[in-house]
């Protein structure tokens, strides 16, 4: 991102989730979310595995673990979770989902700014970024560990923008999960659904303003640029 490059995008800047958007991890999340939950007496449907994208984990542990756990447990147990993840993304192929790479790009060349905003953890963000390759392009980051509130509350993606000086009704969100498509949404953002983890359909129904398989066929007016109409997404949603 170069700061003597004017924007010539008709958005102000674009704000990324991690996991399923940047990188594709969402089939090792429920790999670990599962052998978490069995080695603690509980079973996860596929249903609730699905309902932990975009999540903080102490949500989905009280969830599954009863909503009378402390706030000491649920850290204790946060800490564990996390861990047992990190220790997989160390090891196990992982990939950038495609096209997000040269898109990146393609914002730094046109002066777009962007920021991260994810419920991962610092240091699990920090090594998904490392794994594929994109840590240098990510110097603006909000993680879990620097809210209070997390998706669908809309914290994350105000902070983001607040970061970069942007207001969040000029931002592009690039969400995969139910719970940030309605951060994204309440954030006042436009928001783009990336179909890589939850179906089309359960998607559809969040009526996100852009629905797309992954980054390397966007829409005209998502592409810096491009002579889209992109402003009217702007406009205050009823």
């Amino acid at each position: 991102m170069s700061p003597s490059t004017s924007n010539i995008a008709p958005f102000d800047a674009v704000l990324f989730d991690l996991d399923g958007v940047v990188i594709d991890t969402t089939e090792l999340h429920y790999r670990v979310w599962e052998d978490f939950a069995r080695e603690r007496g509980y079973t996860p449907t596929r249903e609730e595995l699905l309902a932990t994208n975009g999540r903080r984990a102490g949500e989905t542990l009280r969830a599954w673990f009863g909503a009378a756990l402390s706030d000491e447990e649920v850290e204790a147990l946060t800490y564990d979770r996390e861990m047992a993840f990190h220790r997989l993304l160390e090891h196990e192929p992982v990939s950038a989902v495609p096209g997000v790479g040269a898109y990146l790009r393609s914002l730094g060349q046109a002066g777009v700014p962007w920021a991260l905003g994810t419920s991962a953890l610092a240091d699990n963000a920090e090594l998904a970024l490392e794994r594929v390759g994109l840590q240098h392009l990510f110097p603006v980051r909000v993680t879990s560990t620097d809210v209070t509130r997390g998706k669908p509350h809309p914290e994350v993606y105000l902070k983001a923008a607040s970061a970069l000086g942007v207001a969040p009704g000029g931002c592009v969100v690039f969400e995969d999960a139910v719970a940030g498509l309605r951060a994204a949404r309440a954030a006042g953002a436009a928001c783009v659904a990336v179909a890589t983890s939850f179906p089309r359909d359960i998607l559809v129904r969040e009526q996100p303003d852009f629905l797309v398989k992954d980054f390397r066929d966007l829409p005209a007016p998502l592409r810096p640029g491009s002579a889209g109409a992109f402003r009217e997404l702007m406009a205050p949603h009823p």
